[in-house]
């Protein structure tokens, strides 16, 4: 029974120690193992996604806006070439900074009762003359003063761009112009009486548009007041003479070279008392000429049936007729200046 007991405590003890002695052996990888681990790193760098590219993203966006520019809309230039066109005001204004000095001749009838070859077709007679300067005080504003020959008359003149046309856009340009005329002509009648009956005043909106390249047109809705006026009655329908009077002008350029256009103009003056007048005979005025532009300047030649220059002396008073042969030959030279210093 002895002998039983003891073998039963060897077996057990020597069971306890194979125990501890597994628990502390190193699990040593076999080879296969090892290529196994090694081909599972290989195929997740394979298969990771890189980071986004952003830079060749945004080359791409870029190209696409150089392909497709966002349109800008462009000012329409030089609708006109000149402040005026004959004796009619254009949209167009001196650049701020710029001086425009220009005179303007309008010579005797070239037919007529009144020209021909005795009068050297009006070349002997200066029916009016007008010296002026008019100054940009911005490219919108400029301000204007002259002095004509036909009852000494001196004028101060503004005007202003409110809109431009624009290509594929506002399809006119607007500009207000007004004046203020000052007759300071010898009073040997007493005819003025008062110191303010020698003014008057013209407003006028100049609205205009390029058609194309080659053409231009415009309308000019005109106001005029004169202070004093001769009263006066058309006996053919009894119409008074008004300090008041309202007219209607048109005008085009047509562009024939770089530096050669054709010009016209015309003004429908509203007043019953100029209607078929025999006592004050009243023709619309009209006139015609080319363009010329040359270098620092721009030179014009007409022929118009009205001696006047500014508003206040063409559109009440033109009593003379094309078809009598009463136009009269004119010219205009302008000559730029530059004041400020770039």
């Amino acid at each position: 029974m002895k002998k039983k007991c003891l073998l039963i405590l060897s077996l057990f003890f020597f069971a306890n120690t194979f125990a501890q002695d597994s628990l502390k052996t190193t699990i040593v990888p076999s080879k296969a193992d090892n290529t196994a681990q090694d081909s599972l790193k290989n195929i997740s760098k394979i298969t990771e996604v890189p980071p986004a590219d952003t830079t060749a993203e945004d080359d791409l966006m870029n190209i696409l806006e150089e392909e497709s520019p966002v349109e800008k809309k462009q000012k329409v230039f030089a609708t006109f070439k000149s402040t005026y066109l004959i004796n009619a005001q254009t949209n167009e204004t001196v650049k701020k900074g710029t001086l425009d000095f220009r005179i303007t001749h309008r010579f005797g009838d070239v037919a007529g009762s009144g020209g021909g070859i005795h009068n050297f077709y009006g070349f002997d007679n200066a029916n009016n003359i007008r010296f002026s300067f008019d100054y940009g005080i911005s490219d919108r504003l400029q301000l204007g003063i002259g002095r004509s020959k036909i009852g000494e008359n001196i004028d101060g003149s503004i005007k202003y761009k409110i809109m431009e046309q624009v290509e594929k856009g506002f399809p006119v340009s607007i500009v207000a112009y007004a004046n203020m005329v000052i007759t300071p002509k010898l009073d040997l009648n007493n005819e003025f009486g008062a110191f303010v009956n020698r003014f008057s005043y013209s407003y006028q909106i100049i609205a205009t548009t390029k058609i194309n390249r080659k053409v231009s047109v415009g309308l000019l809705p005109t106001y005029i007041h004169r202070n004093m006026i001769h009263a006066a009655t058309n006996s053919s329908n009894g119409a008074q003479e008004t300090n008041d009077i309202f007219s209607a002008g048109i005008m085009g350029r047509v562009k024939i070279t770089q530096s050669l256009a054709l010009i016209a103009e015309y003004f429908y003056t509203f007043s019953d008392f100029r209607m078929n007048n025999t006592t004050s005979p009243y023709y619309m005025p009209l006139g015609i000429g080319v363009e010329i532009e040359t270098g620092g300047h721009v030179f014009q030649m007409n022929l118009t049936n009205t001696a006047g220059i500014v508003n206040q002396d063409f559109i009440p008073t033109s009593p003379d007729s094309w078809l009598k042969g009463q136009y009269k030959l004119g010219f205009t030279i302008s000559r730029v200046f530059g004041t400020v210093r770039q």
